[in-house]
């Protein structure tokens, strides 16, 4: 299945467009479709990003610079395909407006407001239940459309699906955005399910049982031991009203930033990788930012796997493995008495210093030295129920069982912001996995190849693999669509929403996913640009 696209190589890699500003468009424009979509791709995209990356204050003539891509102010992006036209608008869900105050020195006071992300995650300032939709929070990550609204929040929601979009961070907060217009609505965040939800993190990456209809995550407060609530929320089928559950609370030495994790049918999995804030997270409000506030990567450390029995809402065992540093979590699945999992595995923290807009934009990293490659990597927790006395071992290293390594793809199939078809296969074993892929050519200083990978390994261990790419574009994350009556797992399309950047344009990609060749793209007027976001949500109805 190893085919790739051929580009040419001419001239120098243009993405630097990528990480500017960007204008918002709240009207829908109309795109100029290439080739044909197919009828049944019909729906909403909507993406969650960075919009602004610099920040000018014309009365001190100063300009505020955001350092790290993680801190670009959210603009959120809606693209509807219908009856194979594409519309799109998009919206700054954190406005410069809101966060300019007046002071001696307004550089230092845009700090201080645009710092109130950091604010939350360290307990130096919470959030108000009674916090209106102007707010600087910055929720600039994820979007979600299963979370069911808090009790007083009823009356926001649509009366269609009872539901918002939702964006989040990996801070407690939750902003609730108008599906349409893509305007804010309200911020809250957890303790309004239950007062015990007080931590201040919580990772941008929830997950949704869609057999269940349960939304899982967990609150993270940091201190001398470290406390991670796991929860979830589900809807009353007759009320409509939330029903939240305490799941169970762990308690360790160890204050990890943590941005994803897995869930089967039959439990949550808490992966405590190596991310860890040093003082248990107090270094953070002497640094004044998290990137500082890191420990060293310490190579004798372990990663840690806590299993929660979401039935009987207790720890059943915990597995140690060697150390790594971890964004995303693909998917993982009961086999037996196993679980497996798969993620997107980094040998150390340092992707998280090299998503800085200065390594990004090569003024202090090249290609070579660069850490953005991730692996996919696929583990075993054996026989869970077994395991039970390895709770008692606590933090015991020695004496925990060992996740086992199934596999890991080589470095050249690196990938990240990795998907899977999550209508059909969510807690299911899966067969391919598509990513953003960053290749080896000396110019290449970000993703620019979109990958298709069959985990399904050849009889010599290798991967089969399919890729796209375009000279000078650099792709986002792909989002799978199935097929209506799909027999195989990739019948369906690949959305990713692509930055030309000898051109100056952007334009949606549409992939066959089994081919992976382009049956269409819809395209922006020249010199119209989205900014590298991270995340989507994808909804069949309009």
């Amino acid at each position: 299945m190893a085919t790739e696209t051929e580009i040419q190589s001419d001239g120098q890699w243009v993405f630097e467009k990528g990480f500017q500003n960007n204008p918002e468009t709240p009207e829908p424009i109309e795109l100029q479709v290439k080739g044909t979509i197919p009828k049944w791709a019909e729906g909403v995209l909507h993406r969650n990003g960075p919009g602004t990356f610099e920040i000018p204050i014309e009365k001190n003539r100063c300009m505020f610079k955001i350092h790290h891509w993680f801190d670009g102010l959210a603009q959120v992006h809606r693209f509807e395909i219908r009856d194979g036209k594409v519309t799109y608008r998009s919206r700054n869900i954190s406005k410069v407006s809101d966060i300019i105050t007046f002071g001696q020195d307004p550089c230092e006071s845009l700090f201080h407001k645009f710092s109130t992300s950091f604010q939350v995650i360290t307990g130096a300032k919470g959030i108000s239940q009674n916090t209106d939709a102007n707010t600087n929070a910055n929720t600039n990550v994820t979007l979600t459309r299963e979370l069911p609204l808090p009790e007083n929040q009823r009356a926001l929601m649509s009366a269609k699906t009872h539901r918002q979009l939702v964006a989040q961070t990996d801070a407690n907060i939750l902003k609730t955005l108008d599906p349409i217009t893509i305007e804010p609505i309200k911020v809250f965040n957890f303790s309004e399910y239950d007062p015990r939800l007080n931590g201040e993190m919580s990772p941008a990456h929830p997950q949704y049982d869609a057999s269940t209809g349960e939304y899982i995550s967990f609150t993270q407060k940091n201190g001398p031991k470290t406390k991670y609530t796991i929860f979830s929320i589900r809807e009353d089928p007759e009320t409509r009203k939330p029903i939240t559950k305490i799941l169970y609370k762990i308690k360790a030495s160890r204050s990890v930033y943590v941005h994803s994790f897995s869930l089967t049918k039959k439990y949550v999995i808490l992966i405590l990788w190596q991310c860890d804030l040093a003082w248990k997270g107090l270094k953070v409000v002497w640094n004044k930012n998290l990137l500082q506030s890191f420990k060293p990567w310490n190579h004798n450390e372990s990663t840690y796997y806590y299993v929660i029995d979401r039935d009987k809402q207790n720890h059943v065992a915990t597995f140690i493995s060697p150390t790594y540093f971890c964004f995303h979590t693909l998917n993982a699945w009961d086999e037996n008495d196993d679980i497996i999992l798969d993620l997107v595995q980094h040998k150390d923290h340092s992707p998280v210093e090299d998503l800085a807009l200065p390594a990004l934009l090569g003024q202090i990293k090249t290609n070579e030295t660069l850490a953005l490659k991730g692996r996919l990597t696929r583990y075993r927790l054996a026989k869970v129920s077994e395991n039970l006395w390895s709770v008692a071992a606590g933090e015991d290293a020695k004496k925990l069982p060992s996740a086992e390594t199934l596999f890991q793809a080589p470095l050249e199939l690196n990938t990240e912001l990795t998907t899977i078809d999550y209508s059909r296969f969510h807690l299911k074993k899966h067969r391919f996995a598509y990513g953003a892929n960053m290749s080896a050519r000396p110019d290449a200083r970000f993703f620019d190849t979109i990958l298709k990978l069959d985990l399904d390994q050849n009889p010599d261990g290798s991967f089969s693999h399919k890729k796209w790419e375009q000279w000078s574009c650099t792709p986002s994350e792909p989002i799978f669509i199935p097929a209506p009556n799909a027999v195989e797992e990739d019948d369906g399309v690949v959305l990713s929403v692509v930055l030309d950047g000898t051109k100056g344009t952007s334009f949606l990609l549409v992939l066959d996913a089994k081919s992976f060749k382009e049956i269409a793209r819809a395209e922006f007027e020249y010199g119209k640009v989205v900014p590298y976001g991270f995340h989507g949500v994808w909804k069949d109805e309009i």
